[in-house]
């Protein structure tokens, strides 16, 4: 399959509003299940991402049509530059055409856009695996761990960057910064 990656950006004033607006919903659509682990995800994405990639150089939204039905997203990116951080806010491909490639070129594609091939990005403590060729193939820096920060369900494993600002070295920094150290040795005998 020929890999087409479309910025949502390019469709601003190109597109009747309605048309705009029903590719803005449906690549949302793909990553409505992100609710369960980002309760705020839907709000977020619609009065941050969204408009912010419309109206500032600040964010983009990255996409891939289905080849044989353009309606259907099969995969999408939400990027975030600034002068603190360069950061893929989501990224996902449906289950059905993963491992065709699609992934690696939006992580590509996310990594030019963004300027860095280090890129801030989270990961739920259960993602890991799926992310996992990822980490390796780009060396991404294991460099925070945060509880209970979007949900109690899970930790949120932070590469290339932190979420907290934090700089008290407390019990569970410390004890995080010793887990991060044997993840690391992990990550490094697996390569």
């Amino acid at each position: 399959m020929k890999i087409k990656i479309e910025s949502l950006k390019k469709y601003i004033g190109t597109i009747t509003e309605e048309e705009f607006t029903k590719l803005a919903n449906n690549i949302y659509l793909i990553t409505n299940f992100n609710c369960d682990d980002y309760p705020k995800y839907k709000e977020w994405y619609f009065t941050k991402q969204l408009p912010y990639t419309i109206s500032s150089d600040e964010r983009n939204i990255l996409f891939v049509r289905n080849p044989q039905n353009k309606d259907e997203i099969i995969s999408m990116a939400c990027l975030k530059r600034n002068d603190k951080e360069q950061k893929i806010c989501t990224l996902y491909v449906l289950d059905k055409y993963r491992n065709m490639g699609i992934g690696t070129a939006m992580v590509e594609e996310s990594i030019k856009w963004l300027g860095t091939a280090k890129p801030f990005i989270t990961l739920t403590d259960y993602k890991l695996e799926m992310f996992k060729p990822f980490i390796i193939k780009y060396n991404w820096e294991l460099t925070e761990i945060v509880s209970d920060l979007y949900n109690n369900k899970a930790k949120e494993f932070c590469f290339n960057g932190t979420l907290t600002n934090n700089k008290k070295d407390t019990l569970e920094r410390k004890l995080h910064k010793k887990l991060i150290k044997v993840l690391k040795n992990k990550y490094n005998q697996i390569k």
